[in-house]
C-alpha cells in the first residue's frame, strides 16, 4: 500500500445522483468518497458523527495524505437531492483555503423512505507522489510533492516511534518538494510537509510509514498526555495550560510558566481567527513576528493554532501533528501564553504562544 494524492474517481464509477453531487462539490477523489461512505453508514447505525481526528485517521487508512478535511451530512426524504445540493453548496461556500477543491459525496438509501448524503471535502494545497506505507527497518525514503499554491519555503518534519519530532533537509524548486529521511527504528513514523503559504506556515500533507511492523487494522489518533486530568477542568484555557505541561512532563522537560504578555497576544490572535473563521498564523493581524514587534517584544517564539470542539480535542490534534509537537517539546522554551475564543457554534479557536525568556 502507498499514500498518494490525488486518487481520481471517474463520473462513470458513480450513479447519476452521486455523479451530480460530486461534480457540484469539486474534483472527485476515491479516498474522500470511501470516508464519506463510512461516515454515512456510521450515522445510519446510530453512531455519533465522526470528528476531525477520526476523519483524518480514516483518510490515512485509505492512503490519502490530506490534512484539515471537512465533513457534512444531510438527512432527508427520498427524492430530496436538489435540496441536499443547495445546502451542500452553502456549506462549501463557507470555507476556502485555495489549491484544488477535492470531494467525496456518498448517497445512501437506508431501508424505508429515508435519504442520507455525506460529503468529505479538502482544499489540497499540495499533492504527494506515492510513498510506501510498509518499509524495512533502516530504509531511506524519498518524499516528493507538488505544491498547488505558492509557498516561500517548505519543510518536512518527521516524528519517529519515540522522542521529539525533527526536521529533515528539504528542497523546494519550481513548486516541487523533495526530502529524504531514514526509518532507522522499528515502529510507526509520521511525516508532515509544512509550507510557508498565505496565512503563514501550515501543514500541507501527512503520511504514516511503518518500519519493520505491520500497519494496524485501524489507525487512530493517540490521546495527548494529561487528557484524563484535563477533562475535570471546566475552563478550556486552564485545561490547555495543564495539557501543555503534561506534554512537557511526559518527555521529562521543564514545565512552562504562564506569561501574561504572551497570553494577551495569544488571546487577541484566537479572536482574530474566530472573526475570519480561519485557522492561520496570520488572520489579518500579522504573523507572530509582526505581532510581537507591535508590542515591542523581541523574543524567540513559536506558535500553535487549532480549531476544535473542545480543549482536549484541540490539544490531541496538536500533539498528533509533528510540527506542533515540535513547539510543545522544544527544550529552550520556558514561557507560554494561551488564548481561547469560543465560536457561536460552541467550538474553540485556540492559540498557544511559546517563548524563551528575555
Amino acid at each position: 500500500m502507498v499514500t498518494v494524492s490525488p486518487q481520481p474517481l471517474l463520473a462513470a464509477d458513480l450513479d447519476r445522483e452521486s455523479a451530480q453531487l460530486n461534480a457540484a462539490c469539486g474534483e472527485s477523489d476515491r479516498a474522500l468518497l470511501a470516508v464519506a461512505a463510512h461516515l454515512a453508514e456510521q450515522q445510519t447505525e446510530g453512531a455519533r458523527e465522526l470528528d476531525i481526528d477520526a476523519i483524518s485517521s480514516a483518510l490515512r487508512a485509505e492512503g490519502a495524505p490530506y490534512v484539515w478535511p471537512r465533513a457534512w451530512v444531510f438527512d432527508g426524504a427520498e427524492g430530496e437531492v436538489a435540496a441536499a445540493l443547495s445546502r451542500m453548496q452553502r456549506w462549501l461556500s463557507g470555507f476556502g483555503e485555495g489549491g484544488a477543491r477535492r470531494c467525496g459525496v456518498f448517497v445512501h438509501h437506508p431501508p424505508g423512505s429515508h435519504l442520507r448524503i455525506a460529503a468529505v471535502a479538502v482544499d489540497a494545497l499540495a499533492d504527494l507522489e506515492p510513498l510506501p506505507t510498509r518499509v524495512a527497518i533502516g530504509q531511506w525514503l524519498e518524499v516528493r510533492a507538488l505544491l498547488r499554491v505558492p509557498a516561500s519555503d517548505a519543510k518536512l518534519v518527521v516524528m519517529g516511534p519515540r522522542g521529539a519530532p525533527y526536521p529533515v533537509p528539504t528542497s523546494l524548486q519550481n513548486g516541487r518538494v523533495r526530502a529524504r529521511f531514514h526509518a532507522d527504528r522499528p515502529g510507526a513514523w509520521l511525516v508532515q510537509l509544512l509550507g510557508a503559504v498565505d496565512g503563514g506556515p501550515r501543514p500541507l500533507l501527512e503520511a504514516w510509514v511503518f518500519a519493520g511492523v505491520e500497519p494496524p487494522a485501524t489507525l487512530t489518533i493517540a490521546k495527548a498526555p494529561g487528557e484524563e486530568a484535563a477533562l475535570a477542568v471546566s475552563d478550556p484555557q486552564g485545561a490547555l495550560y495543564a495539557l501543555v505541561n503534561a506534554a512537557r512532563s511526559s518527555e521529562q522537560l521543564p514545565l512552562l510558566e504562564r506569561e501574561p504578555e504572551l497570553e494577551a497576544l495569544a488571546q487577541a490572535h484566537a479572536e482574530a481567527m474566530r472573526r475570519v473563521q480561519k485557522t492561520a498564523h496570520d488572520a489579518g493581524d500579522g504573523d507572530l513576528t509582526e505581532r510581537l514587534a507591535a508590542l515591542g517584544l523581541e523574543l524567540e517564539a513559536g506558535e500553535n493554532v487549532a480549531h476544535a470542539a473542545s480543549a482536549v480535542l484541540a490539544e490531541r490534534a496538536l500533539w498528533a501533528s509533528p510540527s506542533h509537537r515540535e513547539n510543545l517539546l522544544l527544550p529552550r522554551f520556558d514561557r507560554v501564553g494561551i488564548g481561547v475564543a469560543r465560536d457561536p457554534d460552541g467550538t474553540l479557536w485556540v492559540c498557544q504562544t511559546f517563548a524563551v525568556s528575555r
